[in-house]
């Protein structure tokens, strides 16, 4: 029985267009980006990559997170649709047509892709450990601005 090839998808060519973009805006050639993937440890040949960038192959999550390390960018701008303002319209893989700005909240966890899933949301999104860590780091920024304040007022907070 013959394997089926499994097509690339709309954020797997989003994903090839935007390797190819980043590549060239930062005037890097194939096998700029091929040395640079070796050096951090994830090699892959010049041809590999004019593979990916053509479409003719795929690229895994291992591929995607040194690509955007040796690119020295975030793996959600390989992932979010080129667009040239927050509210141009793009889709996504299993996704309906949506701002460009609402794809880079869904895959930066700051928001649901779509309305159906906002309750809980942000909850489910990201790790307990990054939420946890946000919630220290908003107490420590309120501590410092109310400090700050009562400072600005000559207020002694005490034990407040």
């Amino acid at each position: 029985m013959a394997t089926r090839r499994v097509e690339t998808g709309l954020t797997g060519n989003t994903v090839r267009e935007n390797i190819a973009r980043v590549r060239k805006e930062q005037r890097l050639t194939l096998r700029d980006l091929a040395e640079r993937l070796s050096e951090r440890g994830r090699p892959m040949a010049h041809n590999t990559l004019s593979e990916i960038e053509r479409g003719a192959r795929r690229v895994d999550v291992d591929d995607l997170v040194a690509i955007a390390v040796a690119l020295d960018i975030s793996p959600s701008t390989l992932l979010v649709p080129d667009a040239k303002t927050a509210d141009d319209l793009v889709q996504m893989t299993a996704t309906e047509e949506i701002p460009a700005i609402n794809a880079w909240r869904f895959l930066t966890a700051e928001g649901a892709a779509r309305r159906a899933f906002v309750v809980n949301w942000s909850m489910r999104a990201k790790p307990d450990w990054v939420i946890a860590h946000e919630e220290s780091r908003n107490r420590a920024n309120e501590d410092r601005f109310q400090t700050a304040v009562a400072k600005a007022l000559n207020i002694d907070l005490g034990d407040a």
